[in-house]
């Protein structure tokens, strides 16, 4: 659990978050959180995947002042032993110590999203550069990548 700075300190409790955020709804249809899903270079050791997950959240997530509920999962047993990956639950209101505010609907914005795929593409390059490691990643599509490859060749 990352709690936003000045968030109520009962909200560190992951049962607590979640009802605090379903009670704070009017509608039974609201949407409570948003997930994003984070791919992890399966070349770092464990304790270097934690804190590149955590840096990031805390910088494009908490920062903003969001609550973010973060898993870490290794890969299944009959799975790809490559797939590391982190799930991320965050909140759709930001919180203050009083305890939640209004939805900040720009966290819906695209361009947004589209920067923290670039953010998190930028954050894993310099992880794998610091483990010394060859291998990029790029967060455009793949038709996106061909298309600047042609123009470039």
């Amino acid at each position: 659990m990352l709690p936003s700075s000045g968030a109520p300190s009962y909200l560190a409790d992951r049962e607590v978050l979640w009802n605090t955020v379903e009670a704070a709804e009017k509608r039974k249809d609201a949407q409570v959180a948003r997930e994003v899903q984070l791919a992890l270079p399966h070349e770092m050791d464990a304790a270097g995947r934690e804190e590149l997950v955590r840096g990031f959240v805390q910088v494009q997530f908490v920062d903003r002042g969001m609550v973010a509920d973060v898993a870490i999962h290794a890969p299944g047993v009959k799975g790809d032993t490559r797939n590391h990956h982190a799930h991320v639950l965050l909140t759709t209101r930001a919180v203050s110590p009083d305890g939640f505010e209004g939805k900040n609907r720009d966290w819906n914005a695209k361009d947004l999203l589209e920067s923290w795929r670039e953010e998190w593409a930028d954050e894993v390059n310099a992880a794998l550069e610091r483990y010394d490691i060859a291998d990029r990643v790029d967060h455009r599509s793949l038709e996106a990548q061909r298309a600047d490859h042609l123009e470039r060749s």
